[in-house]
């Protein structure tokens, strides 16, 4: 994510005598910061080759598949910019990357944050609300897919990389300042409207939806789990109880399984995206916190949480779903005995 916290400001000439040590640490970081994005983009990759290689995905995949996309711009695009840029303290990559490229790399960012929360909503969608009948219902909720998914990237767009556009600029280098690339604030207080207004819509916002319909999926889930196991112990045709207790044995395991996936997404989230928006806040309340030293090292862990939430979903996908470690199997090995009727969400659960 592109720096917003100043105006241009030339790099500390101490910058160019750091010490051996220094230069070690950074040397470290840098290779912390590589290795959690390789993971990341071979899991993202991953996930995106085999929904891909599925023959029919579900509208929840889909945005599971738009969440990878942009997970791996992120990797592949936004973090490689920003690197580059904070370890060589100046800017390499020529007039056009700064200012058309740049601001474009934030949809990424934006799009990740919210395919998440479009992902809780859909499955409240499921499992919460009662499904219209329709003529043909999986060509309804394909495009409902495709709108949603698209206003995500359009939005993404509008919020986050458009109005970098109308204040990235570009300086040459001149009289022993090097190239710099960066936001020119027109004021001070442009700077603390723009950090409330991203700390709003990308974590306040979606992070409070999400909740909500976490809450509300999981009360659905628990009453559904008891109500039908109060159908098992009130069985009283042994017949009908035989015929019918696999089917509510499913029911249940669908349940725990869209419950397990649903609840390391919402924490995961929570959690690795609470340092770049707590100190997106704190520079709001003191703008003078980007001038202490220790603001790198605080800038270092923010980006190694941001990595950390664009490369964990596949972990909790392979982890939790038994469904998607079958797809991966299968893909390995060329196999096509896939389980059309799971996702890697978990079945729709019908209310009672």
């Amino acid at each position: 994510m592109m720096d917003s916290r100043a105006n241009f400001s030339s790099p500390n000439d101490t910058d160019a005598g750091v010490d051996e040590q220094w230069e070690k640490a950074d040397i470290l970081k840098l290779t912390a910061q590589v290795l959690i994005a390789a993971f990341g983009v071979i899991g993202n990759a991953l996930v995106i080759t085999v929904l891909k290689a599925t023959k029919k995905i579900q509208p929840g995949e889909f945005y599971l598949m738009n969440l990878a996309i942009a997970d791996l711009g992120t990797l592949l695009l936004t973090f490689p910019i920003i690197a580059l840029k904070e370890k060589a303290n100046r800017w390499l990559l020529g007039r056009f990357t700064c200012i058309y490229l740049t601001p474009c790399t934030e949809v990424f960012h934006g799009a990740s944050v919210w395919f998440i929360a479009v992902i809780a909503v859909e499955r409240y969608r499921q499992v919460v609300t009662v499904k219209m009948v329709l003529k043909n219902p999986n060509k309804a909720s394909w495009q409902r897919a495709k709108i949603v998914a698209t206003c995500v990237w359009v939005t993404s767009f509008l919020i986050f990389s458009l109005p970098m556009y109308f204040i990235v600029d570009h300086q040459e280098p001149v009289a022993g300042r090097p190239e710099i690339c960066g936001p020119n604030w027109p004021s001070k207080i442009s700077i603390k409207i723009y950090n409330g207004l991203l700390t709003f819509s990308s974590y306040l916002l979606p992070l409070l939806v999400i909740s909500i319909t976490y809450v509300i999926i999981s009360r659905t889930l628990t009453r559904s789990n008891l109500f039908i196991k109060a159908m098992k112990r009130d069985q009283l045709s042994p017949q009908q109880n035989d015929k019918d207790s696999t089917i509510k044995s499913a029911r249940l395991n669908q349940n725990n399984r869209a419950k397990k996936i649903l609840t390391p997404l919402v924490l995961v989230f929570a959690l690795t995206m609470l340092p770049l928006n707590t100190i997106r806040f704190a520079v709001v309340l003191r703008p003078a916190l980007s001038d202490e030293v220790f603001y790198r090292s605080l800038l270092f862990v923010v980006s190694v949480f941001v990595l950390l939430n664009s490369s964990s979903n596949p972990v909790i996908y392979s982890v939790v779903s038994r469904d998607f470690r079958r797809r991966v199997s299968n893909f390995i090995s060329g196999g096509r005995g896939i389980d059309k009727q799971n996702t890697l969400l978990g079945r729709p659960v019908a209310r009672r």
